[in-house]
């Protein structure tokens, strides 16, 4: 059993206090990680678990290439964003769909499932929010107390909900593995991505380890990375052609495209394994310190760019066994 069983439990609880009751009617899933990062693949999977908690039934999932306006037939249909820490000026092209539906659907009701915030300009900031303050019906969940005040300061916060993240909804107990001889080495998880740390941890990193990133960025080479980047490009642009065509379900599926129909299992079977391997996980990537706490690994937090897993840890985590947040000497 999990050492952190019940302090997962309790996350469980807080989410589905402040997001069932938003949840009146049958809801679509928008803006599915139709993409390699394993975390994503882990918040979808978590929210499709939460899903099976609730009375009102999810009557379909897109991506945001395959989706159409006339996908959402209904105003009552509730309309939920896919969760994560894309909310803001980083990822633009999630960000502008999340305006695109906040605009186009004033009539249904909107929740962004539990997110971080962070934008690098204040007029990014202030163009998104004199679209989604037009909406009256706009909740929005974020997953540490910065966004939380962020969002506080711009929005109406009677709309506005502090939620953990829906990764904790997935229950992974039976992969843990108890650490052997040969898995004494620690793993040193250090995201490449627009979000990588300008420092350099590796002093902290005690006894043998290996540096890498998720394993579905591991390629053996540059030039292969930069090809898997330029194919999940065309998936999207494939797609967002095709959805216009008759009898387009027949080629593109509403949540992968053209991709393979199980690719969130895969992704997320390839993390476990991959995080099993190792006896202590340092991360800077957050879903490297969700997955290794429902893997029951010792972790140490190491953060992003710009904080966000030290925020997560100081909303959620300081009672948490194993999990550690390393601070910078800065003397």
């Amino acid at each position: 059993m999990n050492s952190n069983k019940e302090n997962i439990r309790q996350l469980k609880n807080i989410i589905s206090t402040q997001l069932t009751p938003l949840i009146d009617n049958d809801f679509i899933l928008l803006d599915i990680p139709n993409h390699r990062n394993i975390g994503d693949s882990l918040i979808w999977k978590g929210e499709l678990e939460f899903f099976k908690t609730l009375v009102h039934k999810c009557i379909g999932q897109y991506n945001r290439y395959t989706f159409k306006k006339s996908d959402i037939k209904s105003e009552k249909t509730v309309i939920l964003l896919h969760g994560g820490g894309n909310f803001g000026d980083i990822y633009e092209s999630s960000q502008s769909f999340k305006r695109f539906i906040i605009e186009n659907f004033p009539n249904n009701r909107v929740i962004v499932l539990p997110q971080t915030v962070h934008y690098n300009s204040e007029a990014n900031l202030k163009r998104d929010f004199a679209i989604f303050n037009n909406h009256p019906d706009l909740h929005v969940l974020v997953r540490d107390q910065p966004s939380y005040d962020t969002l506080k300061a711009n929005f109406n916060e009677e709309k506005l909900k502090l939620a953990p993240d829906m990764a904790f909804f997935l229950d992974f107990d039976a992969d843990i593995k108890t650490n052997s001889p040969e898995t004494r080495k620690n793993l040193y998880l250090n995201r490449t991505d627009a979000e990588a740390s300008k420092d350099s941890f590796q002093n902290v990193i005690e006894g043998e380890y290996d540096i890498k990133d998720w394993p579905t960025y591991n390629s053996s080479s540059k030039r292969m990375n930069t090809i898997t980047n330029y194919v999940e490009a065309l998936d999207g642009k494939l797609s967002k052609i095709i959805k216009h065509l008759p009898a387009s379900s027949l080629i593109i599926d509403n949540a992968y495209g053209l991709k393979k129909k199980n690719g969130m299992d895969l992704h997320i079977n390839r993390g476990k394994e991959f995080i099993n391997q190792y006896h202590k996980v340092y991360t800077t990537r957050l879903h490297g310190l969700i997955l290794s706490i429902l893997l029951d690994k010792e972790v140490v937090i190491l953060d992003n760019v710009y904080g966000k897993s030290k925020n997560f840890y100081d909303a959620w985590l300081k009672n948490f066994n194993n999990v550690k947040l390393y601070v910078k000497n800065e003397s």
